[in-house]
């Protein structure tokens, strides 16, 4: 087997991005759970809007403010179910940009500005937290995680059925682009171990997805805001490149990822977690 060691984990990793990009994101992200929610829970989602809203404006009001990032125009996309509710618009591109900090503009692109990689992680993963934590809190955290499993199952099934993946994925290529965008943005320190060239195996010993939210000092809710929508069955299903893990940063010591093309390999074992612990360290 061969075996790397990426040390790449840097929260202060400079990055271009667009802030207008990754808000109108959240905008439609949090319409489909808006949308969805009215299906599975009629009249429930009044309820949960506010909820949303209060909690939202409770994290911006014990943040300190920057001065000038607030005046970034955003894409005035309409949002159904989102634009029901006009103050939550508004905090969300509020809670986005106060966390992303944008620092300058970029010299190549006026559409995007310099950020750190972390700040840009905590924007989206933490305003996920609160859309997750507003179900726990208002139904009981098992009840609203199972709401929650069958909009997040929704939302995956409908963004398949418009993108659908193409049939000449590279296993390699694949790979090899997403460690170098892992180490570019400073997401994390990893060790990654080939079985051969259409399987892998990875040891995260750090990660954004942990860093962003271990503050909330509650693994169950961060796990379903960040990760767990990608341990779903719905997630692997049409895909080609398969995933599937034992554990995440949020409840362990690291995270053991089993990365493979399922045009070679059918149904591989999960190495062990003793395995995957010992993985680059002997």
């Amino acid at each position: 087997m061969k075996v790397k060691n990426h040390k790449c984990y840097n929260p202060k990793a400079e990055i271009e991005d667009d802030p207008n990009a990754w808000i109108q994101s959240e905008f439609e992200r949090t319409n489909e759970i808006l949308q969805y929610l009215e299906e599975f829970k009629p009249g429930f989602v009044e309820e949960y809007a506010q909820h949303l809203i209060k909690r939202i404006k409770n994290a911006i009001d014990s943040l300190e403010k920057k001065d000038g990032f607030y005046d970034l125009s955003v894409i005035d996309e309409k949002c159904e179910f989102l634009d029901i509710y006009p103050e939550l618009r508004k905090l969300i591109r509020e809670f986005y940009l106060v966390h992303m900090n944008p620092m300058k503009q970029s010299p190549s692109d006026p559409k995007k500005f310099i950020v750190w990689g972390l700040n840009q992680n905590m924007a989206f993963r933490r305003i996920s937290y609160h859309r997750v934590k507003s179900f726990a809190e208002i139904l009981g955290k098992d009840e609203g995680i199972k709401l929650y499993t069958k909009i997040i199952t929704r939302v995956i099934e409908e963004f398949v059925k418009k993108n659908p993946q193409k049939g000449d994925v590279s296993f390699p290529d694949r790979l090899e682009k997403s460690i170098t965008n892992w180490c570019k943005i400073g997401m994390a320190d990893f060790a990654v171990g080939n079985f051969d060239e259409h399987m892998a195996i990875f040891r995260f010993d750090s990660c954004y997805a942990h860093e962003t939210l271990k503050d909330f000092n509650d693994p169950d809710i961060a796990y379903c805001a960040s990760c767990y929508a990608s341990d779903l069955p719905v997630f692997n299903e049409g895909r080609i490149v398969k995933l599937r893990r034992t554990q995440t940063l949020h409840h362990g010591d690291f995270c053991d990822e089993l990365y493979w093309d399922s045009r070679v390999h059918d149904n591989p074992e999960q190495p062990s977690l003793d395995f995957t612990k010992k993985l680059g360290k002997e």
